[in-house]
């Protein structure tokens, strides 16, 4: 325990910050492959959207998530 009250605060943000965008590009990754985005949509300003909001776009994927299953929302096509 000692150990971590050494460590000076921008180490421990840097480590949260880290955490937190690795956790929601694999989120991303994930929410763009339950929507059947196009291999383009990667590189959208939407991805990186729900990049850094992706605590907040959890609640509407697993809602979609429970009431569509894995088979994912319907296209409207």
């Amino acid at each position: 325990m000692n150990r971590f009250k050494k460590l000076p605060i921008e180490k421990v943000l840097t480590n949260i910050v880290i955490l937190y965008f690795a956790v929601g590009l694999i989120f991303a990754i994930l929410f763009a492959i339950y929507y059947k985005w196009e291999w383009f949509g990667y590189f959208s300003p939407g991805f990186f959207a729900v990049l850094i909001s992706w605590p907040f776009q959890a609640w509407g994927f697993v809602n979609d998530l429970i009431y569509f299953g894995l088979s994912g929302k319907p296209t409207p096509i």
